[in-house]
């Protein structure tokens, strides 16, 4: 009696497993104009174990390498305890969690594996630093401590220039000085050069001094809302330029938001989505860096020291190297 049990409750328990695989597999589920799909396929196609930590709330996806956590109805991930912002949160519907399709495909999916990217791989040669604002425009400052943005932002992108130069990049400035370059003429200086990826490097400022930390930004996709956005808008649908390279943006993304965390130990603001001017109309994949915040005391003195740029500058440049391993395993598929 005991066997016949035991073998009743093997069969509960692989008829439970089919039941949610063939719902994960099912047709994307249209939820509020959204597509969504199971994370369970998804995690099975990656050779992830599914194990919910939290009945109903939160899924871990784990191998020997990954660890990855999302829960019910929220938009903030874990990556190996990076945290990362989805455009779209998770679903729960009939006891299986939901990932919009937009969220597999144009950027969880390409992280956890360049390999999944379709079509041709880019190159990894020409890279365009972008130092953050310049002339009249000084950008953010700590004014008590006369600490100004547009002159850290060069400084790390000079120490970047150098790095990358010495890894085998060919490296263009925007800007190499104390200079004005308007918005437009950043990704415009990246498509005259033929650039194979584009960095642009900044400092933030918020009206609560408390806060701190980096954030690293990517290029919202196609039909979702940017990070900072509560709702959705009809201008969110609209095809942008830099829309071809949504997966390689998000690959570059994390390669160096990680290193920049990992490195720095800074809080960590997150991989954030938003539609910046220069990451609209850039023809190579792009992000926006941002390096920590002024308008916190604390952090400003530190990004006020040249050490710790050059080790803001290492970082982003091991992020970038990182990204072009990632490409080359890419080519392999």
């Amino acid at each position: 009696m005991r066997s016949l049990g035991i073998r009743r409750s093997v069969v509960r328990t692989i008829l439970g497993a089919l039941a949610l695989a063939s719902a994960c597999r099912a047709a994307p589920v249209r939820i509020d104009g959204i597509d969504y799909e199971g994370v369970a396929a998804f995690a099975t196609s990656l050779g992830l174990k599914s194990t919910w930590t939290v009945p109903q709330k939160t899924l871990l996806l784990q191998s020997d390498w990954t660890r990855l956590e999302l829960n019910t109805d929220s938009r903030e991930i874990r990556l190996n305890g990076i945290r990362l912002l989805l455009g779209d949160a998770t679903v729960l519907q009939r006891g299986a969690l939901l990932l919009s399709r937009t969220d597999e495909r144009a950027f969880l999916g390409p992280i956890l594996s360049s390999r999944r990217v379709p079509g041709l791989v880019p190159g990894a040669r020409t890279v365009v630093i972008d130092a953050g604002h310049g002339g009249k425009d000084t950008g953010t400052s700590n004014k008590r401590l006369g600490l100004h943005e547009k002159g850290f932002a060069l400084e790390v992108a000079r120490e970047l220039k150098r790095m990358l130069e010495a890894a085998g990049f060919v490296v263009v400035m925007t800007r190499n000085d104390d200079t004005f370059i308007a918005l437009p003429e950043r990704p415009a200086i990246a498509a005259r050069n033929r650039a194979d990826l584009f960095v642009s490097i900044h400092f933030n400022a918020i009206d609560n001094p408390s806060i701190t930390g980096a954030e690293t930004y990517v290029l919202t996709p196609r039909g979702q809302r940017s990070t900072g956005a509560e709702n959705r808008s009809p201008s969110d649908n609209e095809l942008l330029p830099g829309h071809t390279n949504d997966p390689w943006n998000a690959i570059l993304g994390f390669r160096v938001h990680r290193r920049v965390i990992n490195e720095m130990k800074s809080f960590d603001r997150g991989l954030k989505r938003a539609r910046f001017a220069v990451l609209r109309e850039l023809d190579c994949p792009g992000i926006l860096v941002e390096g920590g915040y002024l308008t916190n005391d604390a952090e400003a003195r530190r990004i006020a020291s040249p050490e710790w740029r050059t080790r803001l500058a290492k970082a982003i440049a091991g992020g970038i190297i990182e990204y072009r391993e990632a490409l080359s395993q890419a080519r392999s598929k």
